[in-house]
């Protein structure tokens, strides 16, 4: 029906037998190698990463029958929009955390990631083709590597490749293709906040059809557009959803420096190295053959681009659709027979060829013996293997608060303690957490500079009313609130290797406070682990810390 060589990925070249046998034995066999080291990478025990109020967004969601839209785990504000809204990745996640526990949780990180990879890979072209590439392919799964948590990232990784695929197969003839699209928009919507990408998409697609004049298919990829525009509301805020990007990009401005995932690219330099490794040779195909590129290739490219310069996080779009766009540019140019590169002889292409192939077994062979057979674990770092993560996830805290909760209302340091509480001490209202797009923005400046300064940090106290605190103190600049806090006659209940609970002296906490107080000075971290020796030296290094910055006499104050 609809035949656009030109946009769709191009065929493999006929073969003899003999040639096929050995090109299809190899290309498994690399590929095979390259899945091996995706599960190597992705294979991670789940950390506390946003992760602990998807899972309880999901579970009062199954409480009360509909999904929140309001900030109801807060008391600051408890009526304010929750513009995040990931429906689908909550409730597959609780269903997984129900059915098979934390050890199935990290099992679909490791099959959703190689999925997401594989799925991006099979656009740039048949297996057997790809396989020429598997250096480039190799590179790229290292650079998404540096998102392969378990996060909703995952589930836009899904709908990017799985709407590239189908608009592809589309763009080959196979018209029912095109149905898949919407489906895929309204996946994407209830899953991750990048779901404009999704329009932007296929906004390119139909502008390329339109500038060739395939009008029939330009009408169609239209439809389907629209078709996923209308579906866009069909979520829990409905139309309100339209001021979910603006929300992440006050986001982005207010934590740009804060968070690690909003760097700039260019100020990390392993980042930086792969979109180098895996950009310029799609800039260079891209110019080398700018006539008989589609537009919604050089529009792909260009998308991811700004993706990755706007954050590094976008190194996960740039680095694959990057190497597909390379992948996809040569093989067109190979099966119209043209040459990109003067022909090689045989000896030059043998010794590249297996340079190449000595660089993919010891990237593969790198990442499967750091991860399986000698996993190095580090305190709030990914921790290789099935389950949950070992530390950072306020288990022993919270479970103080959940059995003996302080008198009135609460003040978290950092706002991931936020998220802890919410998981596992449900009935406790929480000051902030990492639902950055959950809160007005000025709110949220004011928490930023309460972190580093004691009267920025007073001020929020008097105005919210505060009556006991909850810190990280294993952030320096939360340790140093801690010790000013402590001087200024706030009692610890209850430290560990990480965190810190005081309660402020009032009337209202007085009895409270003398039934619980602790002598720091004598206080044993309650979360030390056991069987984890490098962990465990993190965690006591965190507390002593603790310990010198407040002093013998400041310690000993309760």
């Amino acid at each position: 029906m609809i035949d656009n060589p030109v946009m769709s990925a191009p065929s493999a070249s006929s073969t003899t037998p003999a040639d096929d046998r050995r090109g299809a034995a190899r290309a498994w066999t690399i590929w095979g190698l390259i899945a091996v080291t995706g599960l190597a990478l992705a294979l991670v025990r789940v950390m506390a990463v946003d992760l602990p109020w998807h899972l309880a967004t999901a579970r009062l969601a199954r409480e009360t029958g509909h999904w929140p839209v309001v900030n109801t785990f807060s008391y600051t504000f408890p009526d304010y929009p929750v513009f995040q809204q990931y429906p689908l990745f909550q409730s597959a996640m609780w269903a997984i955390f129900r059915a098979a526990g934390w050890a199935g949780l990290s099992a679909a990180t490791a099959a959703g990631w190689l999925a997401a990879f594989l799925l991006i890979a099979r656009w740039g072209g048949p297996w057997r083709q790809g396989a020429r590439f598997h250096v480039l392919w190799m590179l790229a799964l290292w650079a998404l590597q540096r998102r392969m948590m378990l996060r909703p990232d995952m589930f836009s990784m899904l709908a990017f490749g799985g709407e590239l695929l189908a608009l592809d197969a589309f763009a080959r003839g196979k018209t029912w293709a095109l149905a898949l699209v919407p489906l895929v928009h309204l996946f994407w919507v209830n899953s991750h906040q990048l779901w404009p990408l999704s329009l932007v998409v296929q906004g390119m697609f139909v502008a390329d059809l339109a500038w060739r004049r395939d009008r029939r298919a330009a009408r169609l990829a239209a439809l389907a557009f629209v078709a996923s525009v209308l579906l866009t509301f069909a979520n829990p805020l409905g139309f309100r959803i339209l001021l979910g990007p603006m929300r992440t990009t006050q986001s982005f401005t207010l934590f740009r420096e804060r968070v690690e995932e909003l760097h700039r690219i260019w100020t990390m330099s392993h980042e930086s190295g792969l979109a180098l490794a895996t950009g310029l040779p799609a800039a260079w195909v891209l110019w080398r053959t700018r006539r008989a590129t589609p537009l919604f290739e050089w529009g792909l490219w260009l998308m991811s681009l700004a993706l990755v310069l706007s954050a590094v996080r976008g190194l996960m779009f740039f680095a694959l659709v990057s190497v597909g766009v390379f992948e996809r540019g040569v093989l067109r140019t190979n099966a119209a027979g043209g040459r990109l590169l003067p022909p090689l002889s045989a000896v030059a292409r043998r010794v590249l060829g297996g340079a190449g192939l000595a660089f993919t077994m010891m990237a593969g062979g790198g990442a499967v013996y750091y991860r399986w057979v000698r996993p190095q674990l580090s305190l709030g770092g990914t921790q290789p293997g099935f389950g949950r993560g070992i530390g950072g996830w306020a288990e022993a805290a919270t479970a103080f608060l959940r059995d003996a909760p302080p008198p009135g209302r609460m003040l978290n340091l950092g706002m991931g303690l936020g998220d802890d509480v919410i998981f596992w001490a449900p009935g406790i209202p929480v000051f902030v957490d990492s639902r950055l797009e959950s809160y007005p923005a000025e709110f949220l400046a004011a928490v930023i500079a309460a972190e580093s300064s004691d009267a920025e940090l007073a001020k929020l106290i008097d105005r919210y009313d505060v009556q006991w605190v909850f810190l990280q103190h294993a952030r320096p600049v939360l340790r140093d609130r801690v010790v000013a806090l402590v001087r200024a006659g706030w009692r610890p209940v209850y430290v560990d290797s990480a965190n810190i609970v005081l309660v402020r002296a009032t009337p209202a906490t007085d009895a409270y406070a003398r039934a619980r107080a602790i002598d720091l000075r004598r206080a044993q971290p309650a979360d030390l682990v056991s069987g984890q020796a490098d962990i465990r030296k993190d965690q006591q290094r965190d507390f002593a810390a603790l310990i010198a910055a407040l002093g013998p006499e400041d310690a000993a104050a309760h």
